[in-house]
C-alpha cells in the first residue's frame, strides 16, 4: 500500500513538474513603427483569451503553453500584423515587430497618442494615469498646466507667468506630492527649472500616481508622485517654436537631436520665457495707511518675469554594456519682480525682486539583461548648485496706484533683506530588478538626497543677521523592496516595503514671531512603511485596489524657507498616512474604431502630523506647521469617447471631503478644538474640466497630411473657503464657484512639419482667484509658430 502511495506521489510530482515547465513557455519582444517604439499595442494570441499591451518602451511579454500560435499585433493608426511562431517550453521566443503606419504623421499625432497614453495604464496595479505630452507640443502649455488635465489634479497659482504653482492631488497639496524627472527627485532643482517654467516639449509623457507610490520612485510621498518622462527619441530632428501673447508674453524653444549609425547620441533643448504680467486685479486701496471700503480695479506694475534654460545631454545607445548611457547638464536662470505678498493681495511691493541661477550636471545609465537574462539595472544621479538672491531694501511703501510714501524702516516686507545664499544638493537613484520568471519579479530601489544651504551675502556686516549665519543641512534616504506576481496577464499584485531616514540641522526659533531667538537644531528621523497594490482584468474591465502606510519627509523649503515668501520651520516631523484606493476602468474599442474610456477611483486618507501652510499675519508671508490629524474621503472620475480619428469628447471631475480630525488641542491635549470636523481651508473640494476636440484631415487635397485641430475646454472650480468654516460670516472668506472657457486652433501642414496655433484663455474674461485668493490673469490671446523636421534612424528608444 505504501508503494502505491509512493508511486502516486511520484506520478503527481512528475506531472506537476511537467505542467510547471509548460506554463513557463515565454514570448517576448518589442514593437516599433516609424522609427520609434510604440506603447499600447495589443498583442493577442489567436483562438485564446490571452492578450497583453506593450509598455511605455514598446516591450511585451506573455506566458503560454508550448505549441504553434498565431500572434496578432494591433495598434490604432497602424496596419494589423499576424506572426506565426513555434513556442518551446525551454526556449523563450523573441519577436521584434515593425508595424506599418496607416496614416500620415499629423493624423497619428492627434489621435493615436492619446489612446496610447490610456493603454499604458493597464499594465499597472497602481492608481496611475498617463498624460501624453507629444499631442500638446503645438500649444503654449508648460508642464504644470498640462498636469491640470489629469483627473484628481488641481494646479493652483499665485499669479501669472512664472508664478509659484501649488499642486493638489486627491486633497494633498504642494510638497505632499513628489515630482520626479525620469525617476530622479526634482526637489533639489533650482526654482528656475520647475513645472511653472518648463515647456511641454521637454517631456514625452507625465505619469501621475495617486496616493500609493511604487518603490521605483523612492516615494516619501503621502499624496502621490508625478514622474516626467523626458523626450528619449534617438532620431535626428529639429524642433523650433516661438509664441507671443497678452501681457507682452514671449516664449521660444529650440530642440536639436541626432544619433549616429554607431549609436552616439546628443540632444539640446533651449528655451526662454518673458512676460510683463501686467494684468488687472481687484483690491482695496491703501492711502496714508488707511484702507478704502470699496475694492477697485488696478493694473499690476511690478510683476515682470523672465527665464532662460539650456538642457543638454550626450551619450550612447544600444551597446553591449549599456542600452542607454548619457551625461548632461541643465543650466537655468530666472528673475522675478515681486508685486505683492503671497497670501495678501493688499500688501503691495514696488521694489522687491528675486533672482535664481542653477547648474545641474546629471548622469543616466540603463541596461536590460545585465550579466544574466531578466536582470535590469538603472542608475540616475544629479548634482545641483543653486544661487539665489532676494532684494528688499526699499525705504518706501507702495500702493496699487504705484504711489509711494517714506517708511519708518527699510524693507517692504517688514524687515530689510539683502539675502544671497547658495544651495548645494544631490539626488541619486539606484534600481535593480530581476524577473525570476514571467510571473515573478523583485525590485530593490534606493534614493538618496542631500542638501546644504549657506549664506554668500556680500552685504555689510550689520545687514547679515545671526539667523542667516546658522547652518542648514538635510539628508534623506528611502530604501524600497517590492515583489510582483502576475498570473497570465489577468491578475497582477505588487507587495512592497520602504524604510525612511532623514537628518536635519537648521535654525529653530525658541521664542515668538515678534521677538525671535534663533538656535541651531540637530535631529534625525527613521521609520518603516509598507503597501500592496493589485489589479484584475476581465474582458475590457480592469479592477484596482491598493493600500499603503506612507510617510512624507519635510522638504528643504519647509524646513529652511525660501528666503523670499516662505519662512522655514526646522522642527517639522514627517507626515504619516494610511492611504486606500479602490476603482475600476472600462477601456473598450468598438469595431468601427470608436473607443470608450471610463475610469472611477475612490480613496480614503487617514493622516497624522499633517503639514499645513499658514499665514504669518504680521508680514503676509507663509510658514509650515505640523497641524495634527486629518481625514479625506473622495472620488475621481474620468470619461472620454473617441469618434474614430475625427473627434473626442470627455472630462474629469473630483469631489472630496478633507477635514480636521483633531478633537482636542493644547499642549496637554485637553482643549476642545473649535475647528473639529471643519473642512481644511484654502483647498478646493470640487473641480474638473470638460474637453472637446474636432479634427479635420487632409485639407486642400487628399493625403496632404494637413490637419486642423479645434479644441475647447471648460474649467470648473467649486466654491471653497480660505479660512475655517466654523468662523461663519465673512471671516471664512468664501471664494465663489468659478467657470472659465478656453479655445485653441492648430493647423498642421505637411504631416506636422509646419504648425500654426491660436489660443484664447478665459474667453469670457471671468474673475478667477486661486491660492489664498490671489487673482489670476483675465482673457488672454496667444499665437505660436512651430517647425519640426525629423530623419528616422534605425536606433530605438529604451
Amino acid at each position: 500500500m505504501n508503494q502505491q502511495y509512493l508511486f502516486l506521489l511520484l506520478f503527481f510530482s512528475i506531472s506537476f513538474h511537467t505542467f510547471s515547465q509548460q506554463k513557463h513557455a515565454l514570448v517576448y519582444g518589442r514593437v516599433s513603427g516609424e522609427g520609434e517604439t510604440i506603447p499600447g499595442v495589443t498583442v493577442e494570441i489567436a483562438n485564446t483569451n490571452l492578450s497583453t499591451q506593450t509598455k511605455a518602451e514598446g516591450t511585451f511579454k506573455i506566458e503560454l503553453h508550448p505549441g504553434h500560435y498565431k500572434i496578432i499585433f494591433t495598434a490604432a493608426g497602424f496596419q494589423t500584423q499576424t506572426v506565426e511562431a513555434d513556442i518551446k517550453g525551454n526556449t523563450p521566443k523573441e519577436l521584434n515587430i515593425i508595424l506599418t503606419s496607416n496614416n500620415p504623421i499629423g493624423l497619428k499625432e492627434v489621435s493615436v497618442t492619446s489612446k496610447s497614453a490610456i493603454e499604458q495604464v493597464k499594465e499597472s496595479p497602481f492608481n496611475v494615469v498617463a498624460l501624453d505630452a507629444k499631442s500638446k507640443y503645438n500649444s503654449t502649455l508648460d508642464l504644470g498646466h498640462l498636469l491640470a488635465k489629469a483627473s484628481g489634479v488641481k494646479i493652483r497659482e499665485s499669479g501669472g507667468v512664472g508664478a509659484d504653482m501649488n499642486i493638489t492631488l486627491n486633497g494633498f497639496t504642494g510638497r505632499n506630492i513628489k515630482i520626479f524627472m525620469d525617476g530622479v527627485p526634482m526637489q533639489g532643482n533650482s526654482s528656475s527649472f520647475q513645472l511653472n517654467n518648463i515647456p511641454v516639449s521637454l517631456a514625452e509623457r507625465i505619469e501621475v500616481y495617486k496616493g500609493v507610490v511604487p518603490v521605483e520612485f523612492g516615494g516619501d510621498a503621502i499624496g502621490g508622485a508625478i514622474n516626467i518622462v523626458t523626450n528619449r527619441t534617438t532620431n535626428s530632428f529639429l524642433d523650433a517654436s516661438y509664441s507671443y501673447g497678452s501681457f507682452n508674453t514671449h516664449r521660444s524653444n529650440i530642440i536639436l537631436g541626432h544619433t549616429t549609425a554607431k549609436g552616439l547620441s546628443f540632444q539640446l533643448n533651449a528655451y526662454q520665457t518673458y512676460s510683463d504680467n501686467d494684468y488687472k486685479i481687484k483690491s482695496r486701496l491703501i492711502t496714508n495707511g488707511q484702507y478704502s471700503r470699496e475694492t477697485y480695479e488696478f493694473r499690476r506694475f511690478h510683476a515682470a518675469y523672465h527665464n532662460e534654460t539650456v538642457v543638454a545631454k550626450l551619450g550612447i545607445v544600444n551597446k553591449s554594456w549599456a542600452d542607454r548611457f548619457f551625461v548632461g547638464a541643465t543650466i537655468s536662470q530666472d528673475h522675478q519682480e515681486v508685486q505683492n505678498a503671497p497670501a495678501n493681495i493688499e500688501f503691495v511691493y514696488g521694489e522687491v525682486e528675486t533672482s535664481r541661477k542653477g547648474i545641474q550636471p546629471n548622469l543616466e545609465y540603463y541596461k536590460r539583461d545585465l550579466f544574466l537574462k531578466g536582470l535590469t539595472a538603472r542608475i540616475s544621479a544629479n548634482y545641483n548648485i543653486n544661487s539665489n538672491k532676494s532684494i528688499d531694501t526699499s525705504s518706501y511703501k507702495y500702493n496699487w496706484l504705484g504711489e509711494r510714501t517714506m517708511a519708518v524702516s527699510k524693507g517692504e516686507r517688514g524687515t530689510s533683506a539683502l539675502s544671497e545664499y547658495d544651495n548645494e544638493n544631490y539626488s541619486a537613484m539606484g534600481n535593480i530588478s530581476y524577473e525570476i520568471s514571467p510571473s515573478h519579479s523583485v525590485t530593490i530601489n534606493d534614493v538618496q538626497t542631500g542638501s546644504k544651504r549657506y549664506s554668500t551675502s556680500t552685504a555689510p556686516v550689520e545687514l547679515v543677521t545671526e539667523f542667516e549665519k546658522l547652518r542648514r543641512l538635510s539628508y534623506k534616504n528611502v530604501l524600497g523592496i517590492s515583489y510582483r506576481f502576475r498570473q497570465l496577464n489577468k491578475w497582477n499584485v505588487n507587495v512592497f516595503g520602504k524604510n525612511y531616514y532623514q537628518k536635519v540641522i537648521g535654525p529653530y526659533n525658541t521664542a515668538d514671531e515678534a521677538h525671535p531667538d534663533w538656535q541651531e537644531r540637530d535631529a534625525s528621523y527613521n521609520t518603516t512603511g509598507y503597501g500592496i497594490a493589485s489589479t484584475y482584468f476581465w474582458k475590457f474591465f480592469q479592477f484596482k485596489a491598493s493600500m499603503e502606510r506612507a510617510y512624507r519627509l519635510p522638504s528643504d523649503n519647509e524646513l529652511f524657507g525660501d528666503e523670499n515668501a516662505e519662512v522655514g520651520n526646522s522642527s517639522l516631523v514627517a507626515e504619516n498616512s494610511m492611504n486606500y484606493n479602490l476603482g475600476f476602468t472600462i477601456n473598450k474599442e468598438f469595431k468601427n474604431s470608436d473607443a470608450l474610456y471610463f475610469d472611477v477611483n475612490g480613496y480614503f486618507r487617514d493622516t497624522d502630523d499633517f503639514i499645513k501652510r499658514e499665514i504669518l499675519v504680521r508680514t503676509g508671508t507663509l510658514t509650515s506647521v505640523n497641524f495634527g490629524s486629518t481625514h479625506n474621503l473622495g472620488v475621481d472620475v474620468e470619461a472620454r469617447y473617441y469618434f474614430r480619428n475625427k473627434a473626442m469628447i470627455g472630462g474629469t471631475f473630483t469631489a472630496m471631503h478633507l477635514y480636521d480630525n483633531e478633537k482636542f488641542r493644547g499642549s496637554e491635549g485637553t482643549v476642545l478644538n473649535s475647528h473639529y470636523k471643519d473642512r481644511m481651508p484654502n483647498i478646493p473640494y470640487k473641480f474638473g474640466n470638460l474637453d472637446a476636440a474636432y479634427y479635420i484631415h487632409n485639407i486642400g487635397k487628399k493625403s496632404s497630411g494637413n490637419v486642423l485641430n479645434l479644441e475647447y475646454s471648460l474649467n470648473y472650480v467649486g466654491q471653497f473657503y480660505l479660512n475655517w468654516e466654523s468662523l461663519g460670516g465673512t471671516d471664512k472668506y468664501e471664494l465663489p464657484t468659478q467657470l472659465s472657457h478656453d479655445f485653441s486652433a492648430t493647423y498642421s501642414m505637411k504631416g506636422g512639419k509646419y504648425n500654426f496655433s491660436l489660443e484664447v484663455k478665459n474667453i469670457t474674461d471671468e474673475e478667477l482667484a486661486d491660492n489664498f485668493g490671489m487673482m489670476k490673469p483675465g482673457r488672454a490671446f496667444y499665437g505660436k509658430i512651430r517647425v519640426y523636421f525629423m530623419h528616422r534612424g534605425k536606433h530605438q528608444n529604451n
